[in-house]
């Protein structure tokens, strides 16, 4: 079988959702919390919880946090995700936060999120990309593979933004096989200083390329700005994202511009 190359008369707009937001806000993960809207008073309910890393973003926001693991005691009920021990729509939200790659039923996971979760409840978290495999790690995602299984089970995602650049990441992995306190923080700032140059020297390349296309003033801003949001995803550990329950699940289609027809 040969390898593919990337079809050229693909435009950004084949590749970015109109009513998808993939900027990257000020404090990165840390943000997605806010961006989920106001948790005062709201059941949210965190898959794979672990030792409970998020309880506190939370619930300084008002959130009642229901932390489910397989085990562990910083979870406040046992269980696995393909058989949520809930009624139907007893959350406002549902945090996943580095559990999708690790499940390899990803589907049964999503039908469990979707009945638990209320009709405008909101499914937000994490999922890997471009990390090493780690652990059993089965299904990382693209942000339109993201997209898609959001889609497929009635999700309607509002935000999908990066995170770090995989290659600064890589290399910490490889040059720190054990956590090295002090060195290691000073090597990941070199290291993602360097990534955003290079991104960002991308970015003046393709803006060079446009002004010597002699393309209009508001058309390469519009165009630069797009690409500097794909630039981010193709490049990305992760994905962090946001998306709400829809009235529907979106099964009877064929390919991602179907989805989006339909969505």
């Amino acid at each position: 079988m040969g390898i593919g190359v990337l079809d050229n008369r693909l435009r950004l707009e084949d590749l970015l959702r109109p009513d998808v937001d993939y900027r990257r806000p000020p404090g990165g993960g840390a943000a997605l919390f806010d961006l989920v809207g106001d948790l005062r008073g709201k059941r949210i309910l965190d898959i794979g919880c672990g030792l409970g890393p998020y309880r506190r973003a939370i619930e300084e926001r008002g959130g009642i946090w229901i932390g489910l693991d397989l085990t562990g005691g910083s979870c406040r009920v046992h269980g696995d995700g393909y058989r949520l021990p809930f009624r139907d729509g007893a959350f406002d939200g549902v945090l996943s936060a580095a559990v999708l790659e690790h499940l390899p039923d990803l589907d049964g996971a999503m039908a469990e999120v979707r009945r638990v979760l209320r009709p405008g409840g909101r499914f937000f978290g994490y999922v890997a990309f471009l990390e090493m495999l780690h652990g059993m790690s089965y299904f990382h995602l693209s942000h339109l593979g993201l997209e898609v299984l959001l889609l497929r089970h009635g999700f309607i995602p509002e935000r999908i933004y990066p995170s770090h650049v995989a290659w600064a990441y890589h290399l910490e992995q490889i040059l720190f096989t054990k956590p090295v306190p002090g060195l290691q923080p000073l090597i990941r700032g070199l290291l993602r200083g360097l990534a955003s140059l290079g991104l960002a020297l991308n970015r003046a390349a393709r803006g060079v390329l446009l002004l010597l296309r002699r393309r209009p003033a508001d058309e390469r801003q519009r165009e630069g700005e797009r690409y500097a949001q794909l630039l981010a995803l193709r490049y990305a550990v992760g994905m962090n994202f946001v998306a709400v329950r829809g009235d529907r699940e979106i099964r009877a289609v064929a390919g991602y511009r179907a989805m989006i027809k339909e969505g």
